[in-house]
């Protein structure tokens, strides 16, 4: 089994010697001959304890943020050292299967200040994932007995940090982090602007700091930024991160009477959710003073009455279908408007087709950020040995994409076996983690003379 790294016997150290948030972990070590080493059983026990997490997630912020550490880790990088650009599951995948298969921990650069990716967009829980949460190792949807929220090689599972039915936002955020605590050199605020050959290997551009050079380069960022950012104006049209920042923020529903949510997607079923008051309990909300009153949802692909709701949408977001049912009066609360949309923002308010709202929710998909030099059309698939597509492999830089940001399509077999009958599997957890660890398992090592 392998041995703690230097940051995480850092945190377990410090919270050990916090003694309001010690619980959990000292709680934990009367079950330590259940888990593969003590020192996860203590992870787990931070993990289960509110205290205990809180404070392990801000001394993990402060190490990954702390300048004079960055800068060493920036100027000891090398031409035979990997880089993955961005911080999220598939970074910590890549990470931990690549050290544990016996290669050198790679360098994960974040463009932002948080290190998680999506789920970590907020310090909060403020949406639930979309796969039950349930114990076991890597497996298809239709498999009982597999976690669908399994990270590859991390020293923490999803299932081990809570036992709801759907876990929230930052539990995955926890795991994801640990995983890059023990696995990986991690640099936040570092935006990489290009990547260029330089001999056998690459020059990375990082806006603000001096290039760096590396042998290979994980392409590694996730389904990208949010679409029609041209009508967003941060205050009554938000972005899907915007109105989660501002649900893990005080009263984050204080005012709003009348929303509108733009998308049929997963972002946007979690708006709605938000709205309705069956999303993570918001900080300081109470339904006598935060109750909206009317959700507007323009789509122009989802149910509009609840039977059909309850017919055509999966299990995860059946509870929205109950507020398409008119109450003892004909109100509906949730209204489906079966079409698109494009709010124009007024003086505190936005304009929809002539009706007025508090607030829109834009969730209309997500655009790829350019990074010269890594554009898609420059990718190819990459098949490992057995015939199976994992990636996607640059035509002349050494430089792969994994996870959502690879775009792989849909094989055969998983139209066989039904996966492709819901659209949003192309960017699953359970579909991709294994293809990501796979391309970690089997490329060679980095080397140059």
């Amino acid at each position: 089994m392998f041995e703690p790294s230097a940051q995480i016997e850092s945190l377990l150290t410090a919270v050990a010697l916090t003694q309001s948030a010690a619980e959990g972990m000292r709680a934990m070590t009367q079950r330590e001959s259940e888990f593969p080493s003590p020192w996860q059983a203590k992870l787990t026990g931070i993990a289960l304890d509110p205290k205990g997490r809180d404070l392990a997630d801000q001394i993990l912020d402060a190490y990954w943020s702390d300048e004079p550490r960055q800068q060493d880790t920036l100027s000891s990088s090398s031409i035979n050292r990997e880089v993955i650009i961005g911080s999220g599951f598939h970074a910590a995948a890549y990470a931990a299967v690549r050290v544990l298969s016996g290669y050198p921990k790679p360098l994960v650069l974040e463009r932002n200040e948080r290190v998680g990716g999506t789920f970590a967009m907020t310090a909060r829980p403020t949406f639930y994932l979309n796969s039950r949460n349930r114990a076991g190792s890597a497996g298809l949807a239709g498999d009982q007995g597999a976690s669908l929220n399994y990270l590859p090689g991390a020293p923490l599972q999803a299932a081990n940090v809570s036992m709801t039915e759907y876990q929230m936002n930052t539990d995955m955020a926890f795991v994801i982090r640990l995983a890059l605590a023990q696995f990986a050199d991690v640099v936040t605020n570092a935006k990489v602007l290009s990547v260029a050959r330089d001999g056998t290997g690459v020059q990375i551009e990082i806006e603000g700091n001096a290039s760096l050079l590396a042998g290979r380069v994980i392409d590694a960022r996730g389904l990208g930024d949010p679409d029609d950012q041209d009508v967003v104006n941060g205050t009554t049209i938000l972005t899907f991160p915007q109105f989660m920042q501002r649900m893990a923020g005080m009263w984050p529903l204080r005012g709003l009477r009348r929303v509108a949510v733009v998308g049929g997607g997963d972002s946007a079923k979690c708006a709605v959710e938000s709205c309705l008051g069956i999303a993570p309990q918001p900080f300081m909300a109470a339904a006598a003073l935060d109750r909206v009153d009317r959700i507007d949802w323009y789509a122009d692909d989802l149910p509009t009455t609840c039977d059909q709701w309850q017919e055509d949408i999966r299990g995860r977001y059946q509870a929205i279908g109950r507020y398409l049912r008119p109450d003892g009066f004909g109100v509906r609360r949730l209204n489906v408007l079966g079409r698109r949309a494009r709010p124009v923002a007024l003086p505190g308010a936005a304009l929809i087709n002539g009706r007025t709202y508090d607030l829109v929710v834009v969730c209309t998909g997500n655009r790829e950020t350019d990074i010269d030099g890594l554009d898609l059309g420059s990718f190819d698939e990459y098949t490992t040995t057995d015939g199976n597509v994992v990636a996607r492999e640059h035509y002349n830089l050494p430089a792969f994409r994994v996870g959502p940001h690879a775009r792989l399509p849909f094989t055969r077999r998983e139209r066989e076996d039904g996966v492709a009958d819901i659209a949003a599997n192309a960017v699953s957890i359970f579909r991709t983690a294994t293809k990501t660890a796979a391309l970690a398992a089997t490329l060679p090592a980095v080397t140059q003379d």
